[in-house]
């Protein structure tokens, strides 16, 4: 019977306060029997050994014990712990030995108190005897740790004891896990005999965990890892030591002294793993079992399936398991980390850890588990046992793709190739990684692209699947190859797939701006050019057209509202945005570019990012937005290594030198253009625009002749390929300057005016920008009319870098005809440009013309604060007066500010009288004071 305790899992503070008390009891010679009950790993013999320590301190006897299961049948082998832990009499000794060496037997056919005392009465009444005459000259504390694996003849002698200590110095203490078995049952029927204190004991609380984690490593490591150490160990002592000794470790080794260096979660390492290899071991049995099931299992464990795969019966399981909660090894289904699952599966070799993943995975099959979870034990197994398998790891990898786990479709896909057998399956498994992969890793696809381009000349192939490998060859430049699959294509079924068609179309218009005769001779070509799809392709094509861009940008949009992101479209959405920016629609274009690279994040498809990235700091630039653009193009190209670029490294790159060019980084830019890139990319347009951007470099560090050349071949190539478009490269007026630089006046005159005569081809921007070269070609007379044009041109373009140069060679043209008010307030607004370009903020001038103010709505600006005594003009007021003192008249201020006339003149007037002025002549030198 109990005479005292706790219902409730106690603070170990508690728990030795409870001890003490009960201590104090004995030592007044009422002899007293204490139970620590808890879960394995609470902390119980710790709290034993502090305790014992502690009596010993008092100045009582310490007799101890460890029980083991390994000596559960060894009778009387605590007896033997406990008398050769004391001292006695030579006489008493050898006594000691005979008795015990008698009782020390196994017994075969049973076991049981009864039949015990049979063989062993006269030891138990001489144990007992010497152990009262222990307590004579002080108190006695006798510990048994782990009471659940006593032997029987022990457990005899003990309660024999206990029955005999009420009026002796005596304090017996016992430890034993919260767990139902034969050994604990009998105890459990002795206990009830004799008055005792039952004490449970829980895992450590938070509160103490967070103290000795504090008292270990420190009050601000502490503070940080607390949290995090109590999820993961739930409060076992011995898994929280562990915990810090491993951290202890890890700063040691990493030399980590200050804060900021620390890694804010704890470290997980040997310590920690052999801590639990040592608790599942220590518990052995059922517990070490059905760990190793929950390791294998981890989320889909249950007593069920855990029992069928370890050969446990299912009570024992759930006992296990329940067992494995309280000691904090056990969090929702899992064990509390990878390391422990590791240390779980320790014991077993390769060959049966395989095995025993895929008896895991025949038991979720046969269950109708989902194929994911199947597919994981397969995976791990590293072996595919049966067609059932194949399949399983084929529905798998398309959940996860569904599901946005590329890198685990991969893994499925690669188990399942390695067991498939019919040349079908192969291929299909094949086409369906090559995807994959390709999303995340492009040069990873090098393996399995044979089969394919074999399966493309044979027919076989799934039209779904051609532009795969179609891609695969120009990605990686291979001109040759992708010749020969273009004459297996010609005739061939695939051509009468129409949007196959058009995809392959757009993909080549993204990559080498035209078809290079490509689709010429299709049958769909030829037939069915009214076809939506096709139709879409044709409109997209006359983005080059200014006379018909309007039809392109509408077309575009259409295609990117219709065409959903995916393997086999991301080049077709990337140039239909790519239209977007060449046709002015600067803004629509980033825009789309941002939703297309939050749906390729939401997929997890590196490729799909980097390219839209690239695409995406591409117009940036061309905004003018220089250290965006600069940020976003080093993003996309440390999304992948340059390998799996291909020959679109020339897009970011491009982009990226160009934007250091812009900034005056040259060394950074030096830095990009010697990285090695491959041949084939300057067979594309991403090459043009390579060449263009090297060029400009060179142009600005005064390698004139090295800049010449680049122009020069961007010409060469871009007549060659009948792709001589102003807009996509406008190389004419870049060599005009560097003809200028080498006084080559009339050449670089008749380059840019050859250029200027494009005009079906010429957009705002590069209309802007040749403007602006034939000024510096011009005599002085002539430039402010073609520069202001320029200006008005690169306004409506949007692109504040050129805008900027046109400003400052406006500014430079007024000050050499003594113009000085007009130049210092063009050279203040150059300035007010250049640093917009330089920072990302918003158009300081009139907006792009895809996203224009409705008439008589001036478009938002910031807060313009003057100086307290200045007059003050509104933002609307201040634009008309600063292009009324450059000398625009009403009209062409009306046309840029998309005001009408009559509010051109009411603003102008209200200007008049707040800066006291009576005509526009007097501008420039008031607004130049007001600035």
């Amino acid at each position: 019977m109990r005479v005292g305790g706790l219902m409730a899992p106690v603070d170990h503070s508690i728990a030795f306060e409870r001890l003490d008390s009960i201590f104090s009891e004995s030592w007044e010679g009422r002899g007293q029997l204490a139970l620590i009950r808890g879960g394995p790993g609470c902390g119980k013999t710790e709290l034993l050994r502090t305790f014992m320590q502690h009596a010993a301190a008092m100045g009582a006897l310490s007799v101890s014990a460890t029980a083991s299961r390994v000596e559960s049948e060894l009778q009387a082998g605590l007896i033997d712990q406990f008398l050769r832990s004391v001292e006695l009499p030579a006489g008493t000794a050898k006594r000691v030995d005979r008795l015990i060496s008698l009782g020390m037997r196994r017994e075969r056919g049973g076991s049981g108190f009864g039949k015990i005392l049979q063989h062993t009465a006269p030891m138990v009444q001489e144990v007992c005897r010497i152990l009262l005459a222990l307590s004579q000259p002080r108190p006695v504390v006798i510990a048994v740790d782990d009471v659940q694996f006593a032997d029987h003849a022990s457990l005899q002698i003990l309660f024999y004891l206990a029955r005999r200590i009420r009026s002796v110095r005596v304090l017996i203490v016992l430890t034993e896990w919260d767990w139902t078995q034969s050994t604990t049952s009998s105890l459990r029927s002795e206990l009830t005999r004799c008055p005792y204190h039952l004490i449970d004991i829980g895992p450590l609380s938070d509160r103490a965990t967070a103290d000795l984690v504090t008292r270990s490593l420190g009050s601000e490591t502490g503070a940080e890892l607390a949290a995090d150490v109590y999820q993961l160990t739930r409060g076992n002592p011995l898994l929280v030591k562990a915990l810090i000794e491993d951290h202890k470790r890890a700063e040691r080794e990493q030399g980590v002294t200050r804060q900021a260096d620390r890694d804010q979660s704890p470290a997980v390492d040997t310590g920690f793993g052999e801590a639990i290899i040592g608790c599942l071991h220590r518990w052995g049995g059922p517990v070490l079992d059905v760990a190793q099931g929950i390791a294998v299992f981890g989320d889909q464990s249950d007593p069920e399936l855990i029992g069928r795969l370890v050969n446990v019966h299912r009570n024992d399981a759930e006992q296990a398991m329940r067992t494995l909660r309280a000691a904090g090894l056990l969090t929702d289904r899992r064990l509390p980390h990878p390391v422990a699952e590791t240390a779980a599966l320790s014991p077993f070799d390769p060959c049966e850890r395989s095995a025993l993943h895929l008896r895991a995975a025949k038991l979720l099959y046969q269950r109708g588990a989902a194929a994911i979870e199947v597919a994981r034990q397969v995976i791990a197994a590293d072996q595919v046992p049966d067609v059932w398998a194949t399949t399983v790891l084929r529905t798998a990898a398309e959940q996860a793709l569904a599901g946005n786990d590329v890198a685990m479709a991969v893994r499925c896909l690669e188990t399942a190739l390695y067991g498939a057998v019919d040349k079908e399956d192969r291929l299909a498994i094949t086409t369906s990684l090559v995807r994959a992969l390709w999303r995340v890793n492009p040069s990873a696809t090098a393996p399995y692209i044979p089969a394919l381009q074999a399966a493309l000349y044979d027919g076989t192939l799934p039209a779904r699947d051609v532009v795969s490998v179609v891609r695969y060859s120009v990605w990686n430049g291979d001109t040759s190859t992708e010749e020969s699959l273009w004459r297996a294509l010609c005739g061939s079924s695939y051509s009468d797939d129409i949007k196959l068609s058009v995809e392959l179309r757009l993909a080549y218009q993204w990559y080498y701006g035209s078809e290079r005769g490509r689709f010429g001779g299709s049958k769909t070509a030829i037939a069915i050019g009214a076809e939506p799809w096709s139709r879409a392709a044709d409109h997209l094509e006359a983005v080059w057209n200014r006379e018909e861009s309007d039809t392109a940008t509408d077309s575009a949009e259409r295609i990117l509202r219709s065409c959903r992101l995916g393997d086999s479209t991301v080049e077709v959405v990337a140039f239909a945005v790519l239209v977007l920016a060449r046709g002015d629609k600067l803004e629509r274009a980033s825009w789309w570019c941002e939703q297309l690279l939050e749906e390729a994040q939401h997929h997890g498809a590196v490729v799909w990012q980097m390219l839209l990235g690239s695409l995406r700091a591409m117009i940036s630039l061309r905004r003018g937005k220089v250290l965006v653009a600069m940020a976003q193009a080093e993003e996309a190209l440390g999304l992948l290594s340059a390998q799996n670029w291909g020959v679109m490294i020339g897009c970011p790159l491009a982009t990226l030198v160009s934007a250091y060019t812009a900034a005056g980084r040259y060394d950074a830019a030096a830095a990009l253009l010697r990285q090695k890139v491959p041949e084939s990319m300057f067979g594309t347009v991403h090459g043009l625009h390579y060449l263009y951007a090297r060029g400009h470099y060179h142009l600005a560090t005064d390698r004139v002749l090295a800049a010449v050349s680049d122009f020069q071949q961007c010409g060469r190539l871009m007549q060659e390929w009948s792709l001589d478009i102003a807009s996509l490269v406008p190389w004419r007026s870049s060599l005009s300057e560097a003809y200028l630089k080498l006084g080559r006046t009339k050449v670089a005159r008749d380059l840019v005016q050859q250029q200027l005569k494009s005009t079906r081809t010429l957009d705002s921007r590069v209309k802007g920008i040749s403007l602006r070269v034939l000024a510096a070609c011009s005599d002085l007379s002539q430039r402010t009319a073609l520069l202001r044009q320029a200006v008005e041109c690169l306004e409506t373009a949007g692109d504040r870098i050129e805008l900027t140069r046109a400003l400052e060679e406006l500014s430079e043209v007024y000050q050499q005809l003594n113009e000085f008010d007009r130049a210092r307030l063009l050279a203040r607004r150059a300035a007010q440009e250049s640093k917009a370009c330089h920072s990302g903020a918003p158009p300081m001038h009139r907006p792009s013309a895809d996203h224009s103010p409705e008439p008589h709505q001036a478009p938002p600006r910031p807060p313009h604060t003057e100086a307290p005594d200045a007059p003050v003009l509104s933002d609307a007021q201040r634009r008309v007066a600063e292009l009324a003192a450059l000398g625009h008249t009403n009209q062409e201020i009306s046309r840029r500010l998309y005001i009408t006339v009559s509010t051109v003149e009411q603003h102008l007037t209200r200007v008049f009288r707040k800066l006291g002025v009576q005509s526009r002549n007097d501008l420039p030198l008031i607004l130049s004071d007001v600035s």
